[in-house]
Order: structure tokens, then C-alpha cells, then sequence
């Protein structure tokens, strides 16, 4: 989502996290199409819903009200729209303020 890239010394030299777009917790299950690779920083806001994606795939700060870039897939990576949805509707059903300003979340 940011496009930083975590660098380490040997053996691991790169770090990322796995973060479910659907949680676990929340029905959401352990396979690649509801997999985002983050960095911890993003990984956490996106996890608390500080961060939604778009239909499209544009990320949505929930607390600037801010729409940003789209995020970065490799081409072999599909995201399926369904854990999208939820984890938006989820953070963005009852949210706070900044989100009445973005209702087009689903067409971007």
C-alpha cells in the first residue's frame, strides 16, 4: 500500500506481512485471493480499518478521508471483491465522519 520496503540483514534481507482482507476471525478464510502484502505499519491501519480498498482497488484513509493511489498487485495476484467488500462494509457501514465524504467507495 505505502511501497515500503522493510530491509533486513542476512538471512531474511525483506520483510513483509500477510494480512487478510476478510479476517480469520471473521469468517474470512487462508487463501491468497484474500492475502495483502503489507508492511506492519499499513498492515495495522488496514487491520483497525484506518485503511479500506475501493472496489478497484484504490486505498481509502478512512481518517483523512482521502483517496489514494491504487495498490500494487503482482500479475499473478487476484484479490477476490468479495473480502473487499467486507472488510469495507465492515469499517465503513457505522464509521466516523470523514467516510460520509467518500460514498463512491464502490465505484472507484
Amino acid at each position: 500500500m505505502c511501497g515500503t520496503v522493510l530491509v533486513l540483514p542476512p538471512p531474511r534481507h525483506r520483510s513483509s506481512e500477510a494480512a487478510h482482507i476478510r479476517a480469520r476471525g471473521d469468517g474470512g478464510p487462508d487463501v491468497v485471493e484474500n492475502l495483502l502484502c503489507l508492511c506492519p505499519n499499513c498492515h495495522t491501519r488496514f487491520d483497525a480499518g484506518a485503511l479500506v480498498l475501493t472496489d478497484g482497488l484504490m486505498i481509502f484513509d478512512t481518517v483523512t478521508g482521502k483517496l489514494g493511489e491504487k495498490i500494487t498487485l503482482h500479475r499473478w495476484h487476484f484479490i477476490d471483491p468479495r473480502y473487499v467488500r467486507h472488510h469495507r462494509h465492515r469499517w465503513t457501514a457505522s464509521g466516523p465522519a470523514p467516510l460520509a465524504s467518500a460514498p463512491k467507495l464502490a465505484e472507484h
